[in-house]
């Protein structure tokens, strides 16, 4: 084949063909190789003696498929360039991905044979499959970190996924693709996110979307600067956040129910309350009243206070259902003063009942004197009101390490262990409310608990009942 060089001149071109860096072979009318240079060899793993003198399709038979119409048409006098092959060359080498070209070789005008190379493609191949994999990777990431996503130039959509075109109210991402992303923007939005769009705004910002069907949906967006195709564009990922903005509607509404519900209670209610209390506390004091008549105003005074304690409940419980937790204000205490003060007053109210006290340990600490109270007061009236009038009540004050300890027994009083559950719940079915209240008392004490950072538990057994109270000396302030 190389008759037509000068022969001086063959081992130059057995150097070139050598040093291509491609695997070369020379084959003859019957496309069998007569001669092979080292990168074939190398490539395939066959021995240069494995070629010569056997057709090629039979040398690398798991190709020969794929192979023997490419050299056909070559025999044809078709030059074929760039054809794609894949497949195992020989036992062992693994599956190779190539890119092959013949070319007819003639000789006076005559077919002499065919002239093959072979480039290795095996990595860059195996790389585009790996950035397919990794392509795909970030665009399942995307789908699940944000309801949407898509690419765009100057507002222009490039690309887009099937989350957003669903999110619009179209079927496929392909009728987004070469539309101006205002289309889907509400006509007040339109030069806020044109103005983002110009300035590369990096920072999440809020729009109004219009779906394809007219609906209204809020969305957020965060938008990069990425390369895609080899210039800079614009990725933006989307989220829904109609869900976010009703709780936002829904918590203002709270809040301004909350405020008008206050106002209620605290005011219109109590205004005419206290004119009440002030009109009684004047009829008692009258000397001249026949004793019919001072049973009637001691009647009216006692419902003026319990509703007033009514009142202080409903608060207590819009706070601490409305506002996250009941408002304390800590000061310096020792709590046994202010729960013997307790202790005496109850006295005075149930003059039949034994009351007991034991105090141990260090009871200073900083707590809200009047929750304080409150909560005391609440745990041992309704001790003193479900449990049988001749049994004593114990309170009992530990102070540890930490904190203190309040405990208030009664060896007679039963509360079943399926009601340890639900017994602070506000307006707890199955236990009737309380005379003096809402039969909110033991939720609100609980509350005046957690809000200085302790915990209010009841503990029963067949020995009786116990509520425990346990606050840090350091309460936390709401």
């Amino acid at each position: 084949m190389f008759a037509v060089a000068p022969e001086e001149a063959w081992p130059f071109l057995g150097a070139l063909l050598n040093a291509t860096g491609c695997g070369i072979a020379l084959l003859d009318r019957e496309l069998r190789p007569v001669w092979v240079n080292g990168a074939l060899t190398s490539l395939s793993g066959l021995e240069t003696r494995a070629y010569l003198g056997r057709p090629l399709v039979d040398v690398w038979p798991k190709v020969a498929f794929s192979l023997a119409p490419l050299l056909t048409r070559a025999l044809s006098g078709e030059n074929v360039v760039e054809a794609p092959l894949t497949g195992v060359l020989a036992a062992g080498s693994g599956e190779k991905h190539l890119r092959v070209g013949l070319s007819p070789a003639h000789q006076a005008g005559v077919l002499a044979g065919v002239v093959l190379w072979v480039r290795d493609e095996t990595e860059r191949v195996r790389d585009e499959a790996r950035l397919r994999e990794r392509e795909a990777h970030m665009r399942s990431l995307a789908d699940v970190a944000c309801d949407g996503h898509f690419l765009h130039e100057n507002g222009v959509v490039l690309d887009a996924n099937r989350a957003l075109a669903h999110l619009l109210g179209h079927d496929s991402p392909r009728e987004l693709i070469g539309h101006h992303l205002v289309e889907w923007v509400a006509p007040e939005y339109r030069p806020a996110v044109m103005s983002a769009v110009a300035r590369g705004v990096e920072t999440p910002y809020e729009v109004m979307c219009v779906r394809r069907d007219g609906q209204r949906i809020p969305l957020e967006v965060l938008g990069k600067f990425v390369t895609w195709e080899g210039r800079q564009v614009r990725l933006a990922a989307i989220w829904d956040i109609s869900g976010r903005k009703a709780a936002e509607e829904r918590a203002e509404r709270t809040e301004h129910f909350r405020e008008q519900l206050l106002g209620v209670v605290g005011h219109d209610l109590r205004s005419p309350l206290e004119s009440i209390q002030s009109g009684t506390s004047a009829l008692q004091r009258l000397e001249n009243l026949e004793e019919p008549q001072q049973r009637l105003v001691g009647h009216v005074a006692q419902a003026a206070r319990r509703m007033e304690r009514m009142i202080h409940e409903l608060l207590d419980f819009t706070r601490a259902r409305l506002s996250g937790g009941l408002p304390v204000r800590p000061e310096p205490l020792v709590l046994d003063r202010l729960v013997e003060k307790v202790l005496e007053e109850r006295r005075q109210v149930h003059p039949g009942r034994t009351l007991l006290m034991e105090t141990q340990g260090d009871l200073r600490g900083h707590w809200d004197a009047g929750r304080i109270t409150q909560l005391a007061d609440t745990l041992l009236g309704s001790v003193l009101q479900h449990s049988p009038e001749p049994t004593p009540v114990w309170l009992k004050l530990v102070g540890a390490v930490g904190g203190v300890t309040l405990s208030i027994r009664n060896d007679s009083l039963m509360v079943p262990q399926e009601e340890h559950a639900t017994l602070f719940e506000p307006f707890r079915r199955g236990r009737p409310a309380s005379a003096e209240g809402l039969g909110l008392g033991l939720f609100i004490a609980r509350q005046v608990a957690v809000a200085h950072g302790g915990r209010l538990t009841v503990e029963s057994s067949q020995g009786g009942t116990r509520f425990v109270v346990w606050l840090p000396r350091e309460s936390s302030v709401r």
